[in-house]
């Protein structure tokens, strides 16, 4: 996971300009993230509209996964999407995923911003 905050982070740095604009690119991607995950609520006491998005949202997958590695699951409810059900498997796949997405954007970004 420290890489893959490492390619966004990077690539926030890349597209803005000023160290206060990073501050606040992050602080709006990481902070509805996390609310809108498993990590304070269950995923089963959302309401339905909610409760997809906090089901397929990465920090939920890296949330379930770390709680499964360290011995403390939290139950699954018998409908939860395919991230909940297999949290290890879906975090591995989304770090895959967004730096499949921001290492390409980070470099196109850095050499536009060098041949400039």
């Amino acid at each position: 996971m420290r890489r893959n905050l490492s390619g966004v982070g990077t690539m926030t740095g890349v597209l803005v300009r000023s160290p206060d604009g990073v501050q606040g690119v992050a602080f709006m991607l990481v902070f509805p993230l996390t609310f809108v995950a498993n990590v304070f609520v269950p995923v089963e006491g959302l309401p339905d509209g909610l409760r997809q998005v906090a089901e397929w949202n990465p920090i939920s997958a890296i949330v379930a996964a770390t709680r499964t590695l360290f011995g403390n699951p939290t139950a699954i409810p018998s409908d939860a999407a395919w991230p909940m059900e297999h949290p290890v498997v879906a975090s591995l796949l989304w770090c895959a995923a967004i730096l499949a997405v921001c290492v390409p954007l980070c470099l196109a970004r850095f050499r536009a911003r060098t041949t400039d």
